[in-house]
């Protein structure tokens, strides 16, 4: 494995059945973490009633040991990345989907990879530069690789909708598509990179002071922008029912009302309008299969406009946060899609 696979594979955050080693204390940082990732370890601790020593002991293992990252979500484009899709993957059982899934997490250009127990043997979202890219990475490099039989790509036509907390509770705080500056822009590619970044470590880099950055990145999080928040893997975290579920939508509704109704499913995490067979994608989680069920019967099924679902469940997943692309803005980097 080359140094830049063995790197990406390391800082994955990975499904694997540990967490249960989580207590109560760590639950909550997580918690709090999610609410407001660039919240002050003093406030931290204060919070979970503990010492500041130990809220700072706690997060570093929670991040080293791949529970968590902390870092700014937006609009990938924002990032660099004018082009996403799903890449729907059947397999010719010359290996497992498990196995592909964590070949594929090295790729530079996935950074959701989810082995399934649905229809499509691995179901992974890729974040590219533009459409021609998109399609080379789903039907070049995806499509050789051994244990492929076949891939059907989904390109983004919007992505909707990020929440990205598991507290179970509807956040406030939820990430749409907003028109930013190359101020704005500037400052997020510093946050995606670290989202616990001091303003004032960056400020003389882009000519700006830290009280300008500072109400700049509030203007973002009050406008839903974007915002620096604990991001987890929700297998990990012991949601072990969560899944990808495709909507077909009819006129009557049409998608983007169909995608804003997901919104307000409270398990409802991520939301992106696409082209293909499908219309509306959506990911689910929740703990158990009763939780699950209940959500597809009682608030997806009967949405106005929902002609079909499909529902994809997961049985593992690698996640890495969205990092910038080489340039200017980021100097240093010698990958695309950092891990955390």
């Amino acid at each position: 494995m080359p140094p830049s696979a063995e790197l990406e594979a390391a800082r994955t955050l990975l499904s694997d059945p540990g967490y249960t080693d989580l207590d109560a204390v760590d639950r909550q940082l997580i918690e709090l973490l999610q609410a407001d990732g660039r919240i002050p370890y003093a406030e931290l601790a204060r919070r979970a009633d503990i010492t500041e020593k130990a809220a700072r002991r706690r997060v570093s293992r929670l991040l080293s040991e791949g529970y968590m990252t902390i870092a700014a979500i937006t609009d990938p484009a924002v990032l660099g990345f004018g082009s996403l899709g799903l890449a729907l993957l059947t397999v010719d059982g010359s290996r497992t989907p498990v196995e592909l899934a964590a070949e594929l997490a090295q790729l530079p250009e996935a950074d959701y990879v989810t082995a399934t127990t649905g229809p499509y043997g691995v179901v992974l979202e890729l974040v590219c530069t533009d459409a021609r890219e998109l399609h080379d990475v789903a039907f070049g490099k995806i499509a050789a690789l051994p244990g492929v039989r076949s891939v059907e790509l989904l390109p983004y036509l919007r992505l909707h909708y990020q929440q990205a907390r598991l507290s179970g509770v509807l956040s406030d705080g939820a990430v749409r598509p907003r028109p930013l500056d190359e101020i704005d822009r500037a400052i997020l590619t510093r946050l995606a990179v670290d989202g616990r970044a001091a303003f004032r470590d960056f400020a003389s880099a882009l000519g700006l002071s830290e009280t300008t950055i500072r109400v700049r990145y509030n203007r973002m999080v009050e406008t839903g922008a974007a915002r620096v928040m604990c991001i987890a893997n929700p297998l990990r975290l012991g949601y072990r029912h969560s899944s990808w579920v495709a909507l077909r939508t009819d006129g009557r509704a049409g998608a983007q009302k169909v995608a804003e109704a997901l919104t307000r499913v409270e398990a409802v995490s991520y939301v992106a309008l696409t082209a293909g067979r499908w219309d509306v994608l959506a990911e689910v989680v929740t703990a158990r299969g009763e939780d699950l069920l209940t959500v597809l019967d009682e608030s997806i099924r009967g949405l106005d406009g929902v002609t079909a679902i499909q529902a994809w469940p997961y049985v593992a997943v690698h996640y890495k946060a969205i990092h910038p692309r080489n340039g200017d803005e980021a100097p240093g980097y010698d990958t695309d899609i950092r891990l955390a």
